[in-house]
């Protein structure tokens, strides 16, 4: 059962109507988990029946990760002031922030959102990364999703548990949070409500935040919302490519029956074949023997007739890999990528920095889309941690925290290229020396300005230029 179905029977009317679209986000996590609709294909040949798995490439999940990859493969700057910017940094580094994050955005993409949830356990600041197909939303405006609910399973005693949480603002000025626990004996079913004893004996039925700062976070794709123009919830960035996506399972699948189908084929006469009776089952069995290196004399009319036949055919090796990068060009083209971003055969050769993510190319453009909405997010989870640690007595109340989240543009620079932009920027007078060797060297400011002193030094050898020649 999807949660639409579950949450209604918990809260009634105040789940809205979005069954369809929840429809999409579970055709977007089967083809996430590599299980899409056309995983099984009919066997053929004249006495095959049935079906066979499908080769395939597994290309959404492929997808998924390169987006993550791009908007989450550098160390966030992450900045508050103190003590507010310790204490989230230890919260971050607790609850493995920096390792969990690739995965979130990851199953993000791939779903069309995911929300980080923030909460007290035995009193200390906790984070939860919870896909986007365990969360629904209750209340919302044109910018944010006030309210939400999420489920939980767990399986105790022989017996599945539902926990569902749900977060609100309260008629106090602060956020809410209440749980409800249901009981089956069917992973498939909810069941009954049952005390939050039976699994959850710590959480109280309603908690209190004294403060008007949400204690969840909501991200979705730099993705336009065309399936259901009402809700707040994201798309997938392989939703408009899901044609694409099938056909390169289909194209991989026959090039991995090309291997099957192209295996070598010996024709040899029927006199060769010889007849050998079963013991146990007493069916007669014909074989040819390569093995054998003895001399047969064999009954025939014509030489041909004796004539073993090499009839392998020859594998369309070339082909497939031409159709296949055809269609990852294509599937380039519909997620927001730049041509070639995608290779199976992997050749598109060494590039430089300035090749791979240039500021006109259309991976970097939709990076940053996405790197924007990701700050954003962060940025809101750190006010959460915050406004939690305040509520816990952690830290002091305050209005101004001065949170600044930067996300790296992920363009690397090779060494020649960072030569060249700090000569040049030291000739127009905008940027100093010292700046420009600590840049160059990678050092700090000490080490740069004995650097300096060593070049000033060595420059007065010959009245400005260094002489390196020797005499004979």
């Amino acid at each position: 059962m999807s949660i639409i179905s579950d949450a209604k029977k918990v809260y009634g009317k105040d789940v809205p109507e979005l069954g369809g679209f929840y429809r999409h986000i579970e055709q977007w996590n089967a083809l996430f988990a590599n299980k899409p609709p056309w995983a099984r294909t009919k066997k053929s040949g004249l006495f095959s029946v049935g079906e066979r798995d499908m080769s395939r490439l597994g290309t959404a999940k492929i997808v998924a990760d390169e987006f993550a990859r791009l908007t989450f493969s550098e160390q966030v700057n992450i900045s508050a002031a103190e003590p507010y910017g310790e204490y989230v940094m230890k919260v971050l580094n607790d609850n493995g922030f920096w390792k969990r994050m690739p995965e979130f955005f990851s199953a993000a993409y791939a779903l069309g959102g995911g929300v980080l949830k923030v909460y007290a356990d035995k009193g200390k600041p906790c984070i939860n990364y919870i896909r986007g197909n365990l969360f629904v939303p209750l209340e919302w405006n044109e910018r944010d999703i006030i309210s939400g609910a999420f489920q939980g399973k767990l399986y105790r005693g022989g017996a599945f548990y539902t926990l569902f949480e749900r977060h609100y603002p309260n008629d106090n000025g602060g956020y809410s949070v209440e749980h409800k626990l249901y009981k089956s004996n069917s992973k498939y079913s909810l069941g009954s409500e049952c005390p939050l004893s039976a699994a959850y004996p710590e959480l109280p039925e309603v908690a209190e935040y004294r403060t008007d700062v949400p204690m969840f976070r909501y991200f979705k794709p730099d993705v336009s919302n065309n399936i259901d123009e009402i809700s707040p919830l994201g798309v997938s960035v392989f939703d408009g490519a899901v044609d694409t996506l099938k056909a390169l399972d289909v194209a991989f699948d026959s090039f991995s029956r090309e291997f099957i189908l192209g295996k070598k084929r010996i024709i040899v006469p029927s006199s060769c074949i010889r007849t050998v009776v079963d013991i146990e089952t007493g069916t007669s069995k014909r074989y040819f023997d390569a093995d054998d290196e003895a001399f047969i004399a064999l009954k025939c009319d014509e030489e041909k007739d004796l004539k073993i036949t090499d009839n392998t055919v020859e594998l369309r090796v070339e082909e497939h890999v031409s159709a296949i990068n055809a269609l990852l060009n294509i599937l380039c083209f519909q997620v927001g990528l730049s041509s070639g971003t995608f290779s199976f055969e992997g050749s598109q050769g060494v590039k430089t920095a300035t090749e791979v993510i240039s500021a006109d190319s259309k991976t970097s453009r939709t990076a940053k889309a996405n790197k924007n909405l990701a700050a954003e997010l962060i940025e809101g989870l750190v006010k959460s941690i915050i406004a939690l640690g305040v509520a816990l007595g952690d830290i002091p109340e305050s209005d101004n925290y001065e949170i600044s989240v930067t996300m790296p543009d992920g363009i690397v620079i090779d060494d020649n290229t960072k030569i060249e932009n700090n000569i040049k920027l030291v000739a127009a007078g905008l940027k100093s020396k010292l700046a420009a060797v600590m840049d160059v060297l990678n050092c700090d400011e000490t080490a740069a300005q004995k650097e300096l002193d060593r070049i000033a030094k060595e420059s007065q050898v010959t009245g400005g230029m260094l002489d390196l020649s020797f005499e004979s």
